[in-house]
Formats: structure tokens, sequence, C-alpha cells
């Protein structure tokens, strides 16, 4: 019988299979609910320092079947209102927490305070895919020195997941920068970086203008990037665990991702209209594992590595 059970940075997971962040964690609620549909762990949503209200609407929008564009401005009350609301030691599954911030040391300032409040370990926000429509810099997920700084800053007081972005040339250099900055597992993809129009009002179909795309169409690039990040990370002689995401709506998505290397994976926005639609997903791997005659996750993580070699 398969075993889907991981240990990643010193969690032990009942399953690889976690909730993302930004889809449906922004209760307590929510979060209880989706402790229950047997997912391994649950991201929060992106937590700042100080409260966020977010970007006008429209902030959601389904463009074509599965597939969606948002731009919601990280809406969050702040740490310290989320510290009260939300439960970070009490739910059934591990509640990893997502900090966003503008520099390593308001990063610093976010891990120390999830960690004093219980959190084993955090997901940092490097890749917000949809900044205000002016800006013109970069992400600190598309320069390999930022994003190691905020590492750096951040494992200093718990472990991190650096979180990236697929809207930069080269995924792999940036999380073996992560990974040498202390990085304890690496997250890809965050949405990718789109925009839409709407041909009656003329106008751009989000509140913000731009936005992130995820989805189901996004999936072939989602698993072109985490194999870029094994591979690179396999070539710098590190194993950092790799959490893919994007464009995940059955246990086959996850399966792909296991095969290009993934140790764990994320799902968000296929559990929008079904969130009981996760304890499928998981019954569906254990069942192809079943199938396949594979006893533990590692018999078949990264084979396909050996078509790129």
């Amino acid at each position: 019988m398969a075993n889907l059970r991981i240990t990643l940075a010193g969690l032990d997971l009942d399953n690889p299979i976690m909730l993302a962040s930004g889809i449906l964690d922004s209760t307590p609620g929510i979060l209880q609910r989706m402790a229950e549909t047997g997912a391994g762990a649950l991201i929060t949503k992106s937590i700042s320092l100080k409260p966020r209200p977010g970007y006008p609407g429209p902030t959601t929008v389904e463009i074509a079947p599965g597939t969606w564009i948002n731009a919601m401005g990280l809406p969050n009350p702040g740490l310290e209102e989320f510290l009260n609301e939300f439960p970070l030691t009490t739910l059934s599954v591990p509640v990893i927490p997502n900090l966003v911030a503008d520099t390593p040391d308001e990063f610093a300032k976010l891990a120390a305070g999830v960690a004093a409040a219980g959190a084993k370990i955090a997901e940092i926000n490097l890749s917000c895919p949809h900044p205000k429509a002016a800006y013109g810099g970069s992400l600190t997920a598309q320069d390999p020195e930022a994003a190691a700084a905020v590492v750096a800053a951040t494992t200093k007081h718990l472990p991190v997941i650096a979180k990236l972005t697929p809207n930069v040339a080269d995924i792999g250099t940036v999380a073996v920068a992560c990974a040498r900055a202390g990085a304890a597992a690496i997250s890809a993809i965050n949405t990718l970086a789109a925009l839409d129009v709407d041909p009656e009002l003329e106008r751009p179909l989000l509140g913000n203008g731009f936005g992130g795309l995820s989805g189901v169409a996004i999936r072939p690039i989602g698993l072109r990037k985490v194999l870029e990040i094994v591979q690179a990370l396999n070539h710098a002689n590190f194993d950092t665990p790799v959490i893919g995401m994007g464009g995940i709506s059955s246990a086959e998505d996850v399966v792909r991702y296991l095969l290009c290397g993934a140790h764990s994976v994320q799902i968000g926005t296929s559990l929008t209209g079904d969130p009981e639609h996760m304890s499928a997903i998981t019954r569906g791997l254990a069942e192809w594992m079943d199938r396949k005659g594979y006893r533990e996750l590692a018999d078949f993580r990264g084979r396909i590595l050996e078509w790129f070699s």
C-alpha cells in the first residue's frame, strides 16, 4: 500500500499535497475546512507587517475554463491582527505562514513574529507578479543576490521556503542562491505576469491593470521551471527539496511534478469551486502509486530527469 508521508524541513506531513497561499486561506474558518480535506499542510495568505487594503476590483476573473487572472494586492490585516486571528498551532495539520515585505529587515521581523507565535517554518513571498501598474522595478526573486539576502535574514529566526517567480530568465540561478543562503525548501512557480483586456469597455479586465495568470494553462510552464530548479540544485550539489505548483487539478498533475523532481506540491486555483477536491487528488495519488507498484514517493521522484541528462 502506498505511503504518502514525507518530511519537509523537519515537519512530518501525512502527504505531499499542500494548500497554496492566496486562494482558500483568507479566514480561520476556511483554513479549518481545508485541514479537514486531508491536506498535508496549509499555506496562509501573505502576511505583511502593516495592514494592506488590496487593489480595487475586479481582482479575479476566469478568462478561460480553469484559467484565471488576478491582482488582489495582497490584502491582509497585518502581522499583529493576523496572529490574534489565525491559528498556527491548533489545527490537525501544519500551518505555514506566507510572509511578504519590501526589505530583508522587514522579512526578518515577520519571521521573528510568526516564530514566536509557534510557526515551525514560513514561506517567503519573493515574487508577487502584479505590483501596482506604475511599478517599473524588478521583483526580489528576479535578482539572485536580493533573494539570497532575504533568505539569510529570515533563516535566523526559523526555516523558510523561498517562493520563486517564473518571470525570470534563469530560475535555477535564483534557486541555487536561495539554497546557498540557507533556504529549507524552494517553491515554484508563482503566477505568470499577465494582462487581459475587455474589448467592450476598452479597459483592462482587472482593477490593477496587470495581474498574475494561474490555473490549468500554466502547468507545462510550472513543470519546466521545477525541472530547471531541480537540475540547477543537483548540479550545485544541494539536496534542497522543491515544492512544485502551477495548474495542478488532478492526481496525475501531482505525479507530473513529482516525476520532474518535486518533493511535494501546492494546489490553489483548481480548489476555488470545490475545496473537497483536495481529498480526491490525495486518494488518486495513492491509487496511482498502488497501480504502478510504488511503495514510497521516492521510488519515482525525479524519473523524468534522465531524459534531460
